[in-house]
């Protein structure tokens, strides 16, 4: 599967507007997943992708990771491909992240933290942009006794490694390398080109700057 030409079919690759990314930063193109997660056949083909990465490991003593909220599916279905494709009647832990506040990630719920001590942990992800969350729910589950064993993602859209998550192996089913510029030297403010409010984080910037002379638009229906 060519992921990058599924996700465009599917309308999740989205170019030639503006967009504000989580870092800040400005840039034409986006990846917005959201149409892709009601497909159910889609995503599961997808996520045994992200399982068969790290396929030689024990799957009694695999706990699949997320973070809340997309993550959720995706470890999920991941752990069910995982175990289907083995053909065995056991399958991986599933456990997720929850926010904790604006950025944080805590393990809170029952029976979760069990799922993490001593066990072998796989973090998946859709899109890897920053790193951050990734790194915070890899923080929390070492904290709980886990040993993480790596990160799979859909698709990586910034510059992360695994050396810089700090895991021995990062695998990506595509990457790509999407143009970002400050507010301040961002080509599409000069043009004065309208931002995406629906998509990404162009809602807080709206609220940070309402007379942005370029104005607003949005994209999704309703």
């Amino acid at each position: 599967m060519d992921i990058l030409e599924t996700l465009a079919e599917r309308g999740a690759v989205l170019t030639d507007h503006h967009f504000v990314y989580k870092s800040g930063k400005h840039g034409p193109h986006y990846i917005n997943m959201d149409p892709v997660f009601p497909d159910t056949g889609l995503m599961y083909d997808i996520c045994l992708e992200l399982g068969m990465q790290f396929n030689a490991y024990e799957l009694t003593q695999l706990t699949i990771v997320g973070p809340a909220t997309g993550g959720i599916p995706l470890a999920v279905l991941t752990a069910l491909a995982l175990g289907d494709e083995r053909g065995v009647s056991q399958w991986p832990a599933v456990v997720w992240a929850d926010k904790a506040g604006e950025d944080d990630f805590v393990f809170e719920r029952a029976g979760f933290i069990e799922q993490l001590d001593g066990k072998q942990v796989l973090v998946v992800e859709d899109l890897l942009n920053t790193g951050d969350s990734v790194k915070k729910v890899i923080a929390q589950a070492r904290l709980h006794g886990a040993n993480v064993i790596g990160v799979s993602v859909i698709c990586n859209r910034g510059s992360e490694t695994a050396e810089s998550l700090g895991v021995p192996r990062l695998e990506a089913l595509s990457s790509v390398d999407f143009q970002a510029f400050t507010p301040e030297s961002c080509p599409l403010c000069a043009e004065q080109r309208p931002i995406v409010a629906d998509i990404g984080h162009g809602s807080g910037y709206q609220q940070e700057h309402p007379d942005y002379p370029g104005g607003y638009v949005r994209l999704l229906a309703g």
